[in-house]
This record gives C-alpha cells, sequence and structure tokens, in this order.
C-alpha cells in the first residue's frame, strides 16, 4: 500500500518478494478492471406464505 502511494519501501529480499508483489498487484488490477456480476433480481415474494409442510 505504501508503494502505491508514492513511498520508497526497502525490504530485504528474504522478506519481500518483488517477482510475487508485481504479480499480486496485476491480479488486483484485473480483478478490479472486471465488472462485478450481476445477480438476477429474486421474483416478488406472495403476499400470503404456503403453510409449513410437516413430515409426520
Amino acid at each position: 500500500m505504501h508503494r502505491a502511494t508514492g513511498y520508497t519501501v526497502n525490504c530485504d529480499p528474504e522478506v519481500f518478494d518483488e517477482a510475487l508483489y508485481q504479480q499480486a498487484v496485476h491480479r488486483l488490477w484485473a480483478r478490479a478492471a472486471r465488472p462485478a456480476p450481476q445477480h438476477p433480481v429474486p421474483a416478488s415474494s406472495p403476499s400470503r406464505s404456503a403453510p409449513a409442510r410437516r413430515t409426520p
């Protein structure tokens, strides 16, 4: 997050993997670029609910 806001961050390569970071950023941007799936609007419920079924 700091890098996205313009900060320079120096980390030991054992702690921070630049290639893995770049891959994660790419995936996040790709996910954000795709529109969210549209879910169908549920049908309106009947004005009277059906009685509950009872099993013997």
